[in-house]
Order: structure tokens, then sequence, then C-alpha cells
């Protein structure tokens, strides 16, 4: 039997390959045309969890399974996006959490404030479950920033592109010089709300694919495992 060790690092590398192949599953421009329409979170969301779910059942078994949407009991209508759980032989009860996950959406590339916030929340969330949840106690915890940008700011369609209207001189595009390294001192803004700050990787540009003569990309950030230790009080 693999340790719950074994069986987090083998999930970390299958979450990592995952996201950065997060255009499959979709057909072709169909998450450009999603992503265009407003925030693309519970699209790749639910994606992930559908090709986590296949990938962990084939891996590990039955026992394991990925959650949406998963509220531990005992708090009330807490809930976390994402939560891989092992189940006993009967696949009656919970054994323990391998990993609870977050995910978050940017819809441009722009500095802002209100996603550190979100992270912060959700961050203290899941410290407060793997600290009073008995079956959480060794659970990994993650939270997924996904990043999306384009090409060139929109003149054409505007009406219908979401967010068309916040695109001010701040945004950037990824015909921009600094495209690459403005999104990664945006990143390293999360390691202030850590403990022990871990944002290092430079962010991978994924394209996927285009709606109303726009080309789009996602970038996706992937903090974590992160331990109570790394979690500011």
């Amino acid at each position: 039997m693999n340790s719950i060790e074994d069986i987090q690092k083998s999930f970390k590398d299958l979450l990592h390959s995952l996201l950065n192949s997060l255009n499959e599953g979709f057909d072709v421009n169909e998450l450009a045309y999603l992503s265009s329409q407003g925030k693309n979170e519970l699209q790749i969301r639910d994606k992930i969890a559908w090709r986590l779910h296949n990938k962990i059942t084939e891996k590990l078994g039955n026992q394991y399974i990925v959650c949406r949407e998963w509220s531990p009991k005992g708090f009330g209508r807490a809930k976390v996006d994402l939560a891989v759980l092992e189940l006993d032989a009967s696949c009656t009860q919970i054994v323990r959490t391998i990993a609870l996950i977050e995910f978050k959406a940017q819809s441009i590339v722009k500095k802002e404030k209100w996603y550190l916030a979100e992270f912060e929340h959700d961050i203290k969330k899941m410290k407060e479950i793997t600290e009073k949840c008995s079956v959480c106690r060794d659970a990994d915890m993650y939270f997924v920033f996904l990043e999306t940008g384009q090409e060139k700011k929109v003149n054409n369609y505007k009406p219908i592109i979401a967010y068309s209207q916040y695109q001010t001189s701040k945004v950037k595009f990824k015909k921009d010089a600094d495209y690459i390294s403005s999104i990664h001192s945006y990143w390293m803004d999360f390691n202030k709300l850590l403990a022990n700050p871990i944002v290092e990787e430079t962010p991978k540009i994924i394209y996927i694919g285009e709606a109303y003569g726009y080309k789009q990309y996602i970038s996706p950030l992937i903090i974590g495992p992160l331990k109570t230790t790394d979690i500011k009080s």
C-alpha cells in the first residue's frame, strides 16, 4: 500500500500536469469563448475535477475520489472547491483527506487587491478545516490562480466581451514586452500572506484558442502543497 506521502506526491505531479494542459477536454476555441464571456474559474475547475477523478480512480482504485464543493461534517456552509478523499474498503466512510483545493480566476492581467483577499480567506478556511476536521489533519492544501490574458486590447465586440470596459492602461497584454514579468511580480504578492514564502515559478503562457478575433491565454499558478505552518495565523 502506498503511503500518504507517496500518494500526495503523485497527486501534486498530476495536478501540475492537468493544469499545464488545461485546454484538453474542451473543444477547439471553446475555453477561449467561455473566457471571453466572463470568469472561467468554474468551467476549468469542473473539467479538472473530471480529469482528476478518472486519473486517480484508474491509478489508485475506487476508494479514492474527487469531490466538488465538499463540505466537511460540522462546518456548516463552509465548502472547499475540490477535495481528494480516501474512503474505506466498503466506500461508506471517509478515512482521510489527501488534498483540499481552492480555485480563483482573473479575467485580465492587471494588478488588483481582491484576489489577495480571496487567497487569504481561502487558505485560512482550509487551515481551519485541517486543524479541526479529524480526517483532514494530514491534507495538503492548494490554491490555484488562473490568470487569463489576451493578445491585444478589445476594440470590436466590446458590448459582449465581459471585461472590455476594464481594459485600462494598467492592463498587460500578450504583445507587451513586460507581460510575463508583470504577471510574475503580481504573483509574488501572494507570498506576503504566507509564513513560508513559496511562490517562485515563472508564469507559463498556455494558448487556449481564439474568440471574436482575439487570441487568449491562461497562466495557471499553483500555490501548494501548503501545510498549516505555511499559513499565517
